[in-house]
Parts: C-alpha cells; structure tokens; sequence
C-alpha cells in the first residue's frame, strides 16, 4: 500500500498531537487540573434557560465533526462535557444516582442533546456529499492518486447497492469516519435521500451514546465503590479520537481501485473455470 507522502506528514502530526495531549495529561499535574477545571467550568451551561445554548451548541459541534473533510473534530469531547454538566447538576441538586437514573426530566435533558445533535450530524453529512458530487469532474480531469481511492472505495460500497443505507447506517453508528463514505457516495451520484436518512438515524444512537457516557461511567465506577472523575473519561476520548483517525488513515491510503481490479477478476475467473 503505497501511501503519499503528503498524507503521512499530515496524519503523523495528528497522531503525535493526541500522544502529547495524553502524555501531558497523565504527567504534568498543572496540565490535567487545567483541563479538568475546564471541563467543570462548563457545567453552567446547562443550567435554567442556559440549556437553549446548550442545545445549539450541540448541534452546531456534531454539524462542523460531521462536516469536516479530510478530519473528525472530536465532538464527543463537548458531548461529553454537556451531558456530564447535566449529570453533575443532578447530583449537586443532592440526587443519588439511582434517583438521577428514575429522573425523567434528567433523561428528557439528555435525550434532547442526542437528538439536536444528531440532527447536526446528518445536516454535516451532507457537505461531505455534495463535496464529493463537485469533486467527480476533478477526479475525472486530473491524475489523483487520493481522489482516485476515495472513488473506488465508494464503488466497493456500491458493489451490493441494498446493502449501501445499511453501510451507511453503521458508519453513522461507529466512530467509522463518515464523511469518508459520504464523499465517495457523492462521486458516485449516489440519490442522496438514501444516504440522509440512514445517517440521521445512525447518528442518533452515536449521539446517544455520547451523552450517556458519563452516567456509564458514573455507574462503573459506584458498582466497583470507587469514587468517579474526569480523568477516565478524558483518557476515553483522547483514544476513540486515536481509533478515528487511524480508521481515516487506512480508508484514505488504501488502493481501493486496486482491489476492486483484483476482486472483479477473480469473479470472472470462477465464473469461467464453471
């Protein structure tokens, strides 16, 4: 797998960037307190009508990481901080968990930053399309190695084209970057109401998921008498941004165009030897 050596230079900074950021984390004492105060300082952004902001906050952060090309932001990180102000609310208001986990206006609270926040997602989904819709005359005209692989790699997707909003369902499900599969499905002119729908909803349960992290966590930690806090927590996003982005690395650097060559002609081979 032949990688350009562009792309290397830039994912090997991301790469060395998330280490420094843990390393700092887990070692420099004033580092960590810094980012953890920080984190706590947000907690009043969900307070009373504060939580309107909160909501737009919400949908603005999942909308740039799911329209961002090229790179994920870690929206998780903010999801995590709004929901985990929620949380922190809660127990300041003097609920024990168990009455936080009975609370349905603590879980409507949550439900609604997953919610907007999935909205923001399928809404950035949607740049990462037309890119790639504009972007096919480029590939077409020009001797790109890069656009060339993102191009066949949509094909591979396309190969079983009922499977694709079920592809496309799981992308928006994992942190599978999804805006490398939305670009492809663009290049391809593939109907976009099929790729909106199946990404809003997979994107739901991603949000979902994000914002019931700290409760998670928070219930772990209780279940093994351990005290809870923020550092399990920053430690997790810092590593589901690493899996991102190696997960990016490989789908941009592969030669898909290749494969697609290699598996079409082995198809053929075993339709001719019966």
């Amino acid at each position: 797998m032949a990688v350009p050596k562009k792309l290397m230079i830039v994912f090997t900074g991301f790469y060395l960037s998330v280490i420094i950021y843990i390393f700092l984390f887990l070692f420099v004492p004033s580092f960590q307190e810094f980012i953890i105060s920080t984190r706590q300082n947000l907690t009043i952004i969900t307070e009373g009508s504060n939580y309107f902001w909160a909501l737009l906050i919400s949908l603005g952060i999942c909308f740039l990481g799911s329209a961002s090309i090229g790179f994920p932001i870690p929206f998780p990180f903010v999801l995590f901080s709004l929901s985990n102000s929620i949380y922190l609310k809660y127990i300041n208001s003097g609920l024990e968990l168990i009455q936080i986990l009975q609370n349905g206006f603590f879980w409507l609270e949550i439900l609604g930053l997953a919610l907007i926040g999935g909205l923001g997602s399928a809404l950035g989904e949607s740049t990462g399309y037309f890119v790639g819709y504009g972007t096919k005359k480029i590939t077409e005209e020009r001797n790109s190695e890069l656009l060339k692989n993102i191009d066949g790699f949509g094909k591979l997707i396309l190969e079983n084209e009922k499977r694709t909003p079920l592809y496309i369902f799981l992308f928006a499900l994992t942190p599978l970057p999804d805006d490398i599969l939305f670009l492809p499905l663009g290049m391809i002119k593939y109907p976009f109401w099929k790729c909106i729908i199946p990404g809003w909803l997979g994107k739901n349960f991603t949000t979902l998921f994000y914002c019931c992290w700290p409760i998670l966590v928070a219930i772990g930690f209780v279940a093994q008498g351990i005290q809870t806090n923020d550092i399990p927590s920053i430690i997790t996003e810092a590593i589901l941004l690493l899996v991102t982005i190696t997960v990016m690395f490989f789908i941009m650097a592969f030669d898909w165009t290749k494969f697609l060559e290699k598996r079409s002609q082995k198809k053929l081979n075993k339709k001719l030897d019966l």
